[in-house]
Formats: C-alpha cells, sequence, structure tokens
C-alpha cells in the first residue's frame, strides 16, 4: 500500500500519500490527459494538412519494400532526410525525387512527410497543376484572397513537396507562377521536394535555370528512380494468380 508520510496538503487538507494527496493525484492525472489530448489533436492537424490522398494516408518507410539495390539506397536517403529534418530545413536542402512511374517516389515522400509531422513539423503535398490552378483562382475579382496571399502561403509550411512537374501545359504563364511559389520557399529558406516522371534534363527545362540553380544549394539532393515499376510486378496474371 501507498505510504502516508503524516502531513496535510496545504490546498486540500488531505493526508498526503507517498508526498501528494489524492485530489492533487487526480487533478495531474486529468491534466496528463489533456496535454496527451491536445497533442493527439495537434498532431491529427498537421497530418490533414498533408493533403495526402488516401492512398498514401498512412504511409510510413515501412510499407516501402525495395527492390534492388539502388531503391534500397534511395529509401536509406529518404530515411535520413527525415531523421535529420531539423539540419534540413536549417540548410534548405531539397530533394528531386525524378524518374519511372510507379517506383515509389509519392510513397518515400508521404513517409517523409509523415515521419517530420509526427516529429513537430508541417508538410504540404501539392502537384504543381494545383498549385498553379490554386493562385489562378484568385483572378477575376471572384476570390476574397490575393494572388500574392496565396503565393505566400505555399512558404508557411515546413516542408513542400510538389509533384507531377512537368505535365503542365508548359506555358509562359505557368512557370512564372510556379517559379515564384519556389522562390518565396528559397526567400524564405524552406526546403522542398521535387517530384517528376521525366528526366533530370526535361525538369531543368521545365522550371528554368533560376530555379534549378537554387535547388542545388546547400547538401540538396536529386535522386533517379531508375527501376521497374512497382506496380506491374505480378500484374501478368491478374485475378488468376
Amino acid at each position: 500500500m501507498p505510504a502516508k508520510t503524516g502531513e496535510r496538503c496545504p490546498l486540500h487538507h488531505r493526508d498526503l500519500v507517498d508526498g501528494v494527496c489524492d485530489v492533487c493525484r487526480d487533478l495531474a492525472e486529468q491534466e496528463e490527459s489533456r496535454c496527451a489530448a491536445a497533442a493527439s489533436a495537434a498532431l491529427e492537424s498537421r497530418l490533414g494538412k498533408i493533403r495526402l490522398g488516401k492512398r498514401y494516408r498512412n504511409v510510413q518507410f515501412e510499407s516501402y519494400q525495395p527492390t534492388c539495390d539502388e531503391s534500397a539506397r534511395v529509401k536509406m536517403i529518404c530515411q535520413k532526410y527525415a531523421s535529420t529534418f531539423a539540419d534540413r530545413l536549417s540548410g534548405c536542402d531539397n530533394l528531386l525525387m525524378l524518374g519511372n512511374p510507379g517506383t515509389g517516389k509519392n510513397m518515400l515522400a508521404a513517409a517523409i512527410c509523415h515521419q517530420i509531422v509526427q516529429d513537430g513539423y508541417q508538410a504540404v503535398h501539392t502537384t504543381a497543376m494545383r498549385l498553379v490552378r490554386r493562385i489562378a483562382e484568385t483572378w477575376g475579382g471572384k476570390s476574397s484572397e490575393k494572388e500574392q496571399d496565396v503565393i505566400d502561403s505555399f512558404s508557411i509550411p515546413d516542408l513542400l513537396v510538389v509533384d507531377e512537374v512537368g505535365v503542365q501545359y508548359d506555358t509562359v504563364r505557368e512557370k512564372i507562377l510556379l517559379f515564384e511559389a519556389l522562390n518565396g520557399r528559397y526567400e524564405e529558406e524552406k526546403p522542398t521536394i521535387i517530384i517528376s516522371n521525366y528526366p533530370l534534363a526535361d525538369v531543368e527545362r521545365y522550371l528554368g535555370p533560376t530555379t534549378m540553380d537554387r535547388f542545388y544549394e546547400g547538401k540538396s539532393c536529386v535522386l533517379e528512380f531508375s527501376w521497374g515499376s512497382y506496380r506491374r510486378r505480378g500484374v501478368k496474371g491478374g485475378l488468376n494468380n
């Protein structure tokens, strides 16, 4: 049994058991429970703000199964990027994930997002088309937001993931808007992950030399996903497998 000390709580005038009265202990447990609930709610809010679709909502690094030595190496780099994100944020270290469809680029980006959010950071995932459309929606006078406000909003999260770079209409306007958003993050010294199914030369052409030059600062890294599609494994047999 807990030992009574013979003293009484000056607040609640109860006997102290192991140095604390039952009322103080209950209040402390309630406060701990409230703090835990608040922390859980804050985490759920940050997870929701990533804006990942259902397919990648619960992805962790354990979800990604390497199919070759190179994919294992890339996974290790992504894990290190997430586990050392404080340094990546401090150095504005970007990632470019380029290469074949179905090789796990979005899965690994989602795993990075989930881990850093659990560590208290903010992350947002979008596509280049959605980013450009989000800014363009401010035109015409019907939006309550200003163009610059939306551009600035992309500089708020600690990490921004921009998928499907290069699949747009390749217009000058699109490139300018994408540059404005990425340049805003550069000026705020916030890292960005770019994902594309196109090779590096095509991505460099699409983003332009100024943007690409800034992506190479610090300890930024280009990861080339050169192996075969994970999705196509076992497709040959279909439902007969």
